[in-house]
Protein backbone atom coordinates (compact mmCIF):
# COMPACT_ATOMS: atom_id res chain seq x y z
CA UNK A 1 0.00 0.00 0.00
CA UNK A 2 1.61 2.80 -1.05
CA UNK A 3 0.78 6.76 -1.16
CA UNK A 4 -0.62 7.95 -4.64
CA UNK A 5 0.90 11.48 -4.71
CA UNK A 6 -1.14 12.68 -7.78
CA UNK A 7 -4.17 11.42 -6.17
CA UNK A 8 -4.03 13.73 -3.10
CA UNK A 9 -2.68 16.81 -5.77
CA UNK A 10 -5.58 15.99 -7.28
CA UNK A 11 -7.83 16.11 -4.26
CA UNK A 12 -10.44 18.93 -3.21
CA UNK A 13 -11.36 19.12 0.29
CA UNK A 14 -13.72 21.66 3.06
CA UNK A 15 -13.09 22.65 6.18
CA UNK A 16 -14.74 19.87 8.41
CA UNK A 17 -17.92 21.60 10.20
CA UNK A 18 -19.94 20.80 13.44
CA UNK A 19 -22.77 22.20 15.13
CA UNK A 20 -22.40 23.02 18.93
CA UNK A 21 -25.54 23.32 21.00
CA UNK A 22 -24.65 26.58 23.07
CA UNK A 23 -27.78 26.53 25.49
CA UNK A 24 -26.21 29.47 28.31
CA UNK A 25 -26.03 31.87 25.05
CA UNK A 26 -29.67 31.62 24.24
CA UNK A 27 -30.75 34.68 24.61
CA UNK A 28 -28.21 35.77 22.38
CA UNK A 29 -29.97 33.51 19.17
CA UNK A 30 -32.74 34.76 17.14
CA UNK A 31 -34.29 31.32 16.82
CA UNK A 32 -35.09 28.39 19.01
CA UNK A 33 -31.62 26.81 18.20
CA UNK A 34 -29.00 27.67 20.11
CA UNK A 35 -26.37 25.86 17.70
CA UNK A 36 -22.71 27.50 17.24
CA UNK A 37 -21.22 25.75 13.99
CA UNK A 38 -17.74 25.69 14.00
CA UNK A 39 -14.64 24.16 11.82
CA UNK A 40 -10.97 22.78 11.71
CA UNK A 41 -8.84 25.23 11.95
CA UNK A 42 -5.68 25.80 9.19
CA UNK A 43 -1.91 24.88 9.84
CA UNK A 44 -1.59 28.38 9.76
CA UNK A 45 -4.19 29.37 12.11
CA UNK A 46 -3.70 26.57 14.03
CA UNK A 47 -0.46 28.46 14.73
CA UNK A 48 -1.07 31.66 15.28
CA UNK A 49 -3.40 30.24 18.00
CA UNK A 50 -0.07 28.08 19.61
CA UNK A 51 1.82 31.35 19.41
CA UNK A 52 -1.45 33.59 21.04
CA UNK A 53 0.55 33.87 24.14
CA UNK A 54 3.94 35.28 22.73
CA UNK A 55 1.73 37.83 20.50
CA UNK A 56 -0.73 39.26 23.21
CA UNK A 57 2.84 39.52 25.22
CA UNK A 58 4.22 41.87 22.64
CA UNK A 59 1.32 43.42 22.39
CA UNK A 60 0.91 43.90 26.04
CA UNK A 61 4.06 45.62 25.67
CA UNK A 62 3.81 47.96 22.46
CA UNK A 63 0.60 49.47 24.09
CA UNK A 64 2.44 49.60 27.71
CA UNK A 65 5.27 51.63 25.37
CA UNK A 66 2.73 54.24 24.01
CA UNK A 67 0.92 54.88 27.28
CA UNK A 68 -0.01 58.45 27.18
CA UNK A 69 -3.32 58.74 28.69
CA UNK A 70 -3.97 55.42 31.07
CA UNK A 71 -7.74 55.29 30.38
CA UNK A 72 -7.67 55.03 27.14
CA UNK A 73 -5.23 52.53 26.99
CA UNK A 74 -7.14 50.89 29.95
CA UNK A 75 -10.47 50.81 27.82
CA UNK A 76 -8.59 49.74 24.47
CA UNK A 77 -7.05 46.76 26.73
CA UNK A 78 -9.85 45.27 28.01
CA UNK A 79 -11.97 45.77 24.69
CA UNK A 80 -9.44 43.56 22.83
CA UNK A 81 -9.06 41.38 25.94
CA UNK A 82 -5.49 42.75 26.51
CA UNK A 83 -5.11 42.05 30.22
CA UNK A 84 -1.91 41.47 32.14
CA UNK A 85 -3.13 38.00 33.24
CA UNK A 86 -4.75 35.70 30.60
CA UNK A 87 -3.10 32.79 30.98
CA UNK A 88 -1.60 31.26 27.63
CA UNK A 89 -3.97 28.48 27.35
CA UNK A 90 -6.84 30.82 27.57
CA UNK A 91 -5.21 33.32 24.94
CA UNK A 92 -4.47 30.20 22.52
CA UNK A 93 -8.17 29.28 22.89
CA UNK A 94 -9.47 32.85 22.30
CA UNK A 95 -7.58 32.98 18.90
CA UNK A 96 -9.25 29.31 18.06
CA UNK A 97 -12.53 30.47 18.88
CA UNK A 98 -12.29 33.50 16.88
CA UNK A 99 -10.89 31.85 13.39
CA UNK A 100 -12.96 28.80 13.81
CA UNK A 101 -16.09 29.62 14.51
CA UNK A 102 -18.40 29.34 11.25
CA UNK A 103 -21.39 30.81 11.99
CA UNK A 104 -21.59 33.25 14.25
CA UNK A 105 -18.13 35.04 12.20
CA UNK A 106 -16.81 36.74 15.19
CA UNK A 107 -14.37 38.92 16.54
CA UNK A 108 -11.84 38.54 19.59
CA UNK A 109 -14.13 41.21 21.55
CA UNK A 110 -16.58 38.44 21.40
CA UNK A 111 -14.79 35.81 21.79
CA UNK A 112 -13.29 37.21 25.00
CA UNK A 113 -16.64 37.80 26.32
CA UNK A 114 -17.54 34.65 26.07
CA UNK A 115 -14.76 33.65 27.83
CA UNK A 116 -15.30 35.64 30.73
CA UNK A 117 -19.03 35.05 31.16
CA UNK A 118 -19.34 31.36 29.87
CA UNK A 119 -16.73 29.59 30.72
CA UNK A 120 -18.22 26.29 30.10
CA UNK A 121 -19.02 26.79 26.45
CA UNK A 122 -16.10 28.64 25.94
CA UNK A 123 -13.94 25.22 26.73
CA UNK A 124 -16.68 23.30 24.98
CA UNK A 125 -16.75 25.09 21.65
CA UNK A 126 -12.61 25.45 21.88
CA UNK A 127 -12.66 21.33 22.16
CA UNK A 128 -14.62 20.61 19.62
CA UNK A 129 -12.48 23.09 17.29
CA UNK A 130 -9.73 20.78 18.28
CA UNK A 131 -10.86 17.60 17.76
CA UNK A 132 -12.31 18.80 14.17
CA UNK A 133 -8.38 20.38 13.56
CA UNK A 134 -7.09 16.95 14.51
CA UNK A 135 -9.32 14.84 12.34
CA UNK A 136 -8.17 17.21 9.26
CA UNK A 137 -10.28 18.71 6.30
CA UNK A 138 -13.18 16.40 4.67
CA UNK A 139 -12.43 15.29 1.25
CA UNK A 140 -14.92 16.53 -0.75
CA UNK A 141 -16.51 13.65 -3.19
CA UNK A 142 -17.80 13.79 -6.72
CA UNK A 143 -21.64 13.79 -7.04
CA UNK A 144 -22.59 10.27 -8.29
CA UNK A 145 -24.10 10.40 -11.74
CA UNK A 146 -28.16 10.57 -11.69
CA UNK A 147 -29.29 7.22 -13.58
CA UNK A 148 -31.30 7.93 -16.60
CA UNK A 149 -34.97 7.34 -15.87
CA UNK A 150 -36.98 6.37 -19.13
CA UNK A 151 -40.54 7.15 -19.29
Amino acid sequence: MSFNPDKFEAAKFKPRTKEVEVKALSDFFDDEKCLWVVRGLTSNELHKAIEAQKTHSNMAKAIQAIEENADMVKSVRNLIGLTDNVPGEVAKRLEMLTAGSHEPKIGLNIAVKIAENFPVEFMQLTNVITELTGLGSDLVKRKAASKVTQD
